[in-house]
Order: structure tokens, then sequence, then C-alpha cells
């Protein structure tokens, strides 16, 4: 293991010192180290002015307001069927999917982390429950999405938590076409 020094402003220091002191972090180090992690993980060593990218994918950061501007136009069998075309289209331009069967539901945890990492959300899988806190997206576009992943009826089960949906999976739908 190696270590290096860093200097940083006054102004940056004390945002650590305060995330330290409301134990929102362990230590500065521990922050430094997790900001690292994401600078590399979301490749953005590549990022150029006004050009977002992770791999071959670009970002678009936006407030949330207004993506849900967007979703407001569309139906809801409209966003459903757009978080359908999306997950077909995903399954088709990510090549490490094609060779994961995502109808068995101890691989869903590798499309959930992916979404998480992508910012949709907060995604957890208990036996056949899917629970997302804090969603970027509508219910109907993302149950659109999980349900063409993996292959599956997923019904909606709704809370009183603010920003908490839990999916619950039904039937399968590979049998849907016999």
């Amino acid at each position: 293991m190696k270590s290096f020094m860093v200097e940083m402003d006054d102004d940056t220091y004390n945002y650590l010192e305060f995330l330290e002191r409301t134990r929102f972090i362990k230590n500065k180090e521990a922050a430094v180290k997790k900001a690292l992690i994401l600078f590399k993980k979301l490749s953005m060593h590549d990022w150029l002015p006004d050009v977002y990218r992770i791999g071959n994918n670009r970002i678009i950061l936006m407030d949330r307001g207004m993506l849900l501007d967007v979703f407001e136009l569309l139906t809801e069998f409209e966003t459903y069927r757009a978080g359908q075309l999306t997950a077909l289209k995903r399954k088709v331009l990510k090549p490490e999917f094609r060779d994961i069967n995502l109808t068995k539901q101890s691989n869903w945890l590798i499309v959930l982390k992916e979404l998480e990492n992508l910012g949709w959300g907060v995604f957890s899988k208990v036996s056949n429950e899917i629970k997302v806190e804090h969603s970027a997206v509508p219910s109907a576009y993302l149950r659109g999405y999980l349900e063409t992943m993996f292959k599956v009826e997923l019904e909606e089960h709704h809370t009183n938590v603010e920003g908490l949906t839990v999916f619950i999976a039904g039937k399968s739908k590979l049998d849907t076409w016999r």
C-alpha cells in the first residue's frame, strides 16, 4: 500500500471536518479514498467540459423535476412502454447481459446494482420483492424496464413511506407466447 499527502483549500478541509464531526464520514482519509473510487468508477478522468461519459455512455446532469416534466407528458402506458424499450436496447447494447440469465432471481442484483450506480435510486432485493428508494424515474417506467429485463410480472405495492416503492415478482413472462 502506498500513501501520499494532499493539500486542500480551507473550505474543502472545513467541509470534511464538518462531515467527520456529524459522523457522515468515518474520517477525512476515508472520504478522499471513496471520492477517488467514484472518480475512477465514473471514468471522470475522461470528462471534458460539458461532456460527461462513463465508457460509451453519455451522462446528462439535470434536475429531477425537469426529468419528471418530460414523463408528465406521457400517459402511464407510454411511460411503461418507454421503460420496456429502454430495457430491450440495454440488453442488446450491453454485451455483459447477453450471457447472463436474468430470469433467475439470483442474477437480478447485477441489473439492480448497475441502476444504483447510474443514479436511478437505491435498490435492494429480498426474496421475490424489489425495494426501490428515491427513484429518479416514475414507477411505471421502472416497472416496464425491470419486467422486460427479468421477464417477469411485477406488481407495485404502494407504501405510505415517501420515496419508497416495492415491486413484488409474480409469474414469469416466458410462457406468454405459448
